[in-house]
Parts: C-alpha cells; structure tokens; sequence
C-alpha cells in the first residue's frame, strides 16, 4: 500500500520524543476498535502516560509525521492495513526504526511471524486484555528498555554510538525472542490447537534464533 507520508526525522520536525502533556512518556495506541482505544487510553492517561490514539495503519503513519512517541502499542487485526503492513511501513522510515513497538493481537502469534518481525518488536501483548496486568506490562517494558540503554552504556565505556546502541538492540532481542517463543509454545498445548502440529523446522527456527542472541550477549558480557 502506497500510503503517501513522509514521516520524517525528529531533528528535521522539531519533534522531540517524551515531550507528551506534563512531560510524560507518550505512547501512540493503534487499534481499529473504538470501545478499546477509548478504554486503553483512559487507563493508560490515569498510569501516567500521554496517549495518542490512530484508528488505523494510515491514521498511525500520519500521526508519525506529527509526534515522535516513546512507544507505538500496535494492534495486528485492522483492515484494510493490518498491523504488520503498518510495521513494515512504520520501520521503513529511518525517523521510526528505533521506536518501540509492541503488538498486540488475539490470534495465534505464528513462528513465522517471530522471524520476520521478532526484530522490529519490543514486547508482544495477548488479547483479551485485564487492564491491571496490561499496565504493568507497559511499565515493565519501558523499564527494560531503560535497563537495556544504561547497560550498554555502563559496557561501552569507550566504545562508539554504534557499539552501545548494538549492545541494547541485542539484549531487547534476546529478551523478546524468548518471550514469543514460550509464548508461542503456550498455544500449542490445547488439542483445539491443530496447526501447532505443522511447525516443526520454524520451532528450530525459533529456537536457533534465541540461541544466537543468547550466545551474542554472553560474548559481550551484556548479560
């Protein structure tokens, strides 16, 4: 889908991340449901946050090339531009490419969508969502987040830009690989979940990528 914006940089637009009402952490909730978002971003402003809410993949696009959030909590059920078109455009930016982002879905969360988009994601939330442990997940997830940073700061002492950001990106990875994987293992040991019987060679897949994080952060001493 050709949406038609430029989102650009945050240097370029003045934009600056985490400057939401009163300096609170802003958050862009992106979800096609209407009793949802107005929930959502209820409990989240009474948490603390600052939430803008996009009622679809293009409103998110647009909304990008208006506010630089700290997070982009993004369902993956939408029409016509469903959550992981939206991603995909979303990360084709270089302005956005280091926004969080965590998913949020219903339906079973497939292997195959943990190798193609396991890297572009911070954290992956499963509906129906009980709104206490919701929040705790979000604060729980910007925490990491910031653990990840000082970290690797703390580890790069002398290192470039470039290390300390490698340094982050791959304890945030080891940390949601592992994560989506249990996940995904979860779903799969109803009887009703037939489709878990076909996903042999993506399991190893799976775990291979977990394993390759794990062993890249130990050579690091990251972890």
């Amino acid at each position: 889908m050709n949406t038609g914006y430029t989102i650009v940089m945050p240097a370029d637009s003045g934009i600056e991340p985490g400057k939401g009402k009163n300096g609170r952490p802003v958050i862009l909730f992106v979800d096609d449901n209407d009793i949802l978002r107005n929930i959502i971003s209820e409990v989240l402003e009474k948490a603390g946050y600052s939430v803008i809410c996009a009622d679809s993949g293009e409103s998110c696009l647009k909304t990008l090339t208006e506010i630089y959030p700290d997070m982009i909590l993004l369902d993956i059920i939408m029409e016509p531009m469903d959550g992981w078109e939206t991603l995909r455009a979303i990360r084709k930016s270089p302005a956005c490419k280091d926004i969080p982002i965590v998913t949020l879905t219903g339906k079973i969360f497939l292997p195959s969508e943990m190798v193609e988009y396991g890297h572009e994601i911070s954290g992956w939330i499963k509906k129906p969502i009980r709104m206490e442990p919701f929040v705790r997940m979000i604060q729980e997830i910007f925490a990491e987040l910031k653990e990840d940073r000082e970290v690797a700061l703390e580890k790069a002492d002398s290192a470039s830009p470039e290390d300390v950001y490698n340094y982050a990106l791959h304890r945030r990875r080891l940390r949601v690989f592992g994560r989506i994987y249990e996940g995904i293992l979860k779903q799969c040991v109803t009887t009703e979940n037939e489709t878990c019987e076909g996903w042999g060679e993506d399991t190893k897949i799976m775990e291979d990528m977990v394993a390759q994080e794990e062993e890249w952060c130990r050579a690091h001493g990251v972890i």
